[in-house]
């Protein structure tokens, strides 16, 4: 066969005109077509009726072109010469093996004289109930010694009209029922694996069973399709839309089998980086699968095949990497993807005709995807055994280190503490607070986390089991641990001390934690050094939990006052218990809007005139009288009550200002000042909660001034440049707070562009004594100048401070030289019914 169809297409070369295939019917059953046929490409899109093509000149040389997904039509030309045994006619039937061709159409001539027609192309089909379809294949009868003449017509976004096969009555019965014997094999086979895993998952819930459950589905409908045996269970419209739409089916596929994969490797824990993009992935699918709907065939497989091949790397990655990570049953998922990639390289090629149709490879997908259902039911099978091991091995350990974990100090270390209060005279229980893995994950990555992790832990566990004082604790089985890994990044440890100058030792112990912990880990992927804070708790006398509970509330005073670490006392959980008590009381007084709006006036230093005020907040308690905005403000950051507080402020003062302005007090150039927190700038809702603000009491923006430190800068300097901008662009005046305290001054004043600077109060206390304060208040002032913006001297509390600031070129001044912060009342009474001017007690003139 190959050595005639290299000749053929040789002399074809040679003399590539008018050629006609000529097919001798004989007695022989089944006789295959395989070689390229005599073609015609209706490259004009000619509307003529098949007289017309019958006249046409065929030739080999278009016979693959003509396989190649295009919107053209093609013709192919045969001649079939019956030579039989005896007189009489007989039946043949060719058997087309592609299934998914939209338009198939076969002309059978007798001479000119067109005697038979058959429609079998998907698009072209009459649906019937009462006549089955059956397949693609044409029946006719042909009389001894009679040449017939067949044409086909195809025309398709894909597949190419071979493989084809010509059979005699009796040989197509043979073949329909080895078909069909093969069909009802892989559909019996199909159903077994998907009703083994139904009850599995019945037995045992798993969203892994179920992606897994949805991808055999869709497989099974998709070779239904594409390889034509959904005609014998489906009804025929559901099974013709199936068959027209097999690239759509195919971002289905891949859609299941890359959320399978992401759920059955545990993506989010043993492949990090690859769960961060499942989501750009599904979207991909579906935008491919809407876009397989309504664009054609042929001019999706280009995007297709570079699609599939990124899924393929990306899963086989993932399988790789979960592997690595000692995730035992990727290896089954890793066959798997290797069987139907296989399958599916080898289905591709067929479709794009870079490999001979034949039976196995227009099956190969078929064959490696269910090789892959059958090793993915392996794998889940294998992923259940190997989370009972791991529940098992790893009840009372950290992954992946030496220590143990929360679990075993719940469950297994208070059946160890009276044993280990027998052995040591004086025990100790320290918890430390493990800080700067955020940084590390920020600048490298979660995957760098757990190996760095575990270089840290396993150091310090490997530092104590060196040391006499440190207690080993026992394990269930295998050698003891030294350090108890808790959440939020802390680690557990219990010490030995001796009953005499306890303190001393406990301190000599601890600085030596700290020396070993906090040294500078370096290898070729990243430079880090994770500091550490301590609580401490002795444990003679106290339960595993009552010791625990002690340790945690020293940790937290050791970060509140700045401590490396601290040993318990009482007093500290009086202070816990009184910031708690604190915290609901400020939400409540926010919920019932009991916290005052106070405004401390702003002068023009040139003309003497109020031009607005700084907005500041009070909180009167009920029982605890006046609240300092100096413990109430960190108190509302820390407990995520500050954009309440904000969000307060602003609509008290929008509403203010909206009340002036319907009364005639606000003067075109009055503007007050609102402090926004570094927590407020990092606040999506901030920009929008004030626009609507400003819509709501149809205010203009130039009455107000934000001020926002030097430290919110430095918080997420990206983002406060992005808002800064955002509120710039609204019309809103930027003021930079208490300029010069921070060390980001002279870097980021430039991009911020700011409108105004507010000097702060320490460079202004007693400023006309200090030379060195003189110097730095004359630099702002110079720098300030230089962008543009004008200068705002806080905490003005004499007439010397003013004169000289005064004589620096201040712009404005802020302070009890004036009037300290009043309520807006009194504010509106006595600045703004009245003349603006700025006036104070014993005020001399300015020089």
């Amino acid at each position: 066969m190959g050595l005639t169809k290299t000749l053929c297409i040789f002399f074809m070369l040679l003399s590539p005109c008018v050629f006609s295939m000529e097919i001798v019917l004989n007695e022989q059953q089944h006789i295959p077509l395989r070689q390229p046929l005599p073609t015609l490409i209706n490259t004009q899109a000619l509307d003529q009726p098949p007289e017309y093509w019958l006249k046409q000149d065929y030739s080999i040389e278009e016979f693959w072109p003509s396989n190649q997904p295009s919107p053209h039509a093609s013709w192919h030309k045969l001649e079939l010469t019956a030579q039989f045994n005896g007189p009489y006619s007989q039946g043949r039937i060719i058997s087309i093996e592609t299934h998914i061709l939209r338009h198939l159409n076969l002309y059978l001539f007798d001479g000119e004289k067109l005697i038979r027609h058959a429609k079998l192309g998907l698009l072209d089909r009459t649906i019937n109930p009462d006549s089955p379809f059956t397949g693609t294949n044409f029946l006719f009868y042909i009389q001894n010694n009679q040449t017939l003449t067949l044409l086909i017509e195809k025309q398709n976004n894909g597949p190419a009209i071979l493989p084809m096969s010509l059979y005699s009555e009796d040989g197509f019965n043979k073949q329909v029922r080895l078909q069909d014997f093969f069909w009802a094999s892989i559909i019996s086979i199909l159903v077994a694996m998907a009703i083994y895993n139904v009850f599995v998952y019945a037995m045992h819930p798993s969203s892994a069973y179920l992606w897994y459950l949805g991808f055999h589905t869709i497989a099974f409908f998709y070779f239904s399709a594409l390889n034509g045996f959904g005609y014998l269970f489906l009804p025929q419209a559901i099974h013709i839309w199936l068959a027209q739409n097999i690239m759509f089916l195919n971002f289905v596929l891949i859609f299941f089998v890359i959320n399978f994969a992401d759920i059955f490797l545990q993506g989010k824990t043993n492949t990090p980086w690859h769960h961060r993009y499942i989501k750009p992935f599904r979207l991909i699918t579906v935008l491919g699968g809407i876009a397989g709907l309504y664009v054609n065939e042929y001019n999706m497989i280009p995007f297709f095949i570079l699609f599939q091949i990124a899924a393929s790397i990306y899963g086989i990655s993932m399988g790789f990497v979960a592997l690595k990570n000692g995730f035992e049953p990727a290896k089954y998922f890793l066959i798997s993807w290797l069987c139907t990639l296989i399958g599916g390289g080898l289905g591709m090629a067929t479709v794009i005709n870079a490999l001979p149709i034949n039976f196995i490879t227009l099956h190969a997908f078929l064959f490696g995807t269910l090789m892959e259902l059958f090793l993915l039911s392996i794998a889940l099978a294998s992923r259940m055994k190997h989370m009972e091991n791991s529940l098992l091995n790893q009840l009372y350990y950290y992954p992946d280190t030496k220590i143990a974990n929360f679990s075993y100090l719940k469950n297994k270390l208070p059946d160890h503490i009276p044993h280990i209060k027998q052995q040591f005279s004086n025990p100790f229980l320290i918890i430390a607070d493990m800080q700067g893995f955020r940084e590390v994950v920020s600048l490298y990555g979660p995957n760098v986390l757990t190996k760095l992790y575990r270089k840290h832990t396993d150091r310090i566990s490997n530092y104590l089991a060196s040391k006499s004082w440190a207690i080993p604790l026992p394990m269930p089985i295998g050698k003891p641990v030294y350090v108890i890994a808790l959440p939020a990044e802390q680690v557990l440890c219990l010490v030995d001390l001796p009953r005499q100058a306890t303190h001393d030792a406990l301190n000599d112990i601890i600085d030596t934690i700290l020396k070993e912990s906090e040294t500078v880990f370096n290898n070729k992927q990243l430079t880090s050094r994770i500091q550490l804070t301590l609580g401490c708790s002795p444990l003679e006398n106290l339960d595993i939990q009552s010791a625990f509970r002690q340790a945690q509330v020293a940790l937290l005073s050791s970060f509140k006052n700045h401590r490396k670490w601290m040993l318990y006392d009482g007093k500290q959980d009086e202070i816990i218990s009184e910031r708690i008590s604190l915290a609901h009381d400020l939400q409540m007084a926010i919920n019932q809007n009991d916290l005052s709006i106070y405004i401390q006036p702003q002068v023009n230093l040139n003309n003497d005139t109020i031009t607005g005020g700084e907005i500041l907040i009070r909180w009167h308690h009920t029982q605890k009288g006046t609240i300092s905005p100096g413990r109430f403000i960190p108190l509302a950051e820390q407990s995520g009550l500050i954009f309440q507080i904000t969000q307060l402020v602003i609509i008290k003062c929008c509403r203010w200002l909206s009340q002036l302005k319907e009364a005639g007090h606000l003067n075109h150039d009055f503007a007050i000042s609102i402090n926004l927190s570094a927590l407020d700038m990092a606040e999506p809702k901030l920009v929008p909660f004030i626009q609507d603000s400003l819509k709501q009491f149809k205010l203009n923006a130039k009455h107000f001034t934000l001020e926002v430190t030097e430290s919110a800068v430095m918080d997420n300097p990206a983002l406060f440049i992005v808002t800064i901008n955002q509120l710039k662009a609204l019309g809103f005046k930027i003021s930079i707070d208490d300029f010069g305290t921070g060390y980001s001054s002279m870097l980021y004043l430039q991009n911020i562009e700011p409108d105004e600077i507010k000097i702060d109060m320490a460079f202004i206390r007693d400023i006309h004594l200090n030379r060195k304060k003189q110097h730095i208040v004359t630099a702002i002032v110079q720098l300030a100048h230089s962008n543009h913006a004008s200068i705002v001297a806080e905490g003005v509390e004499s007439a010397h401070e003013l004169n000289f600031v005064y004589g620096l070129r201040c712009d404005y001044g802020q302070g009890y030289y004036w009037c300290p912060a009043i309520p807006l009342d009194d504010y509106e009474k006595q600045y703004l019914k009245a003349p603006s001017q700025a006036s104070a007690p014993n005020s001399d003139p300015k020089p």
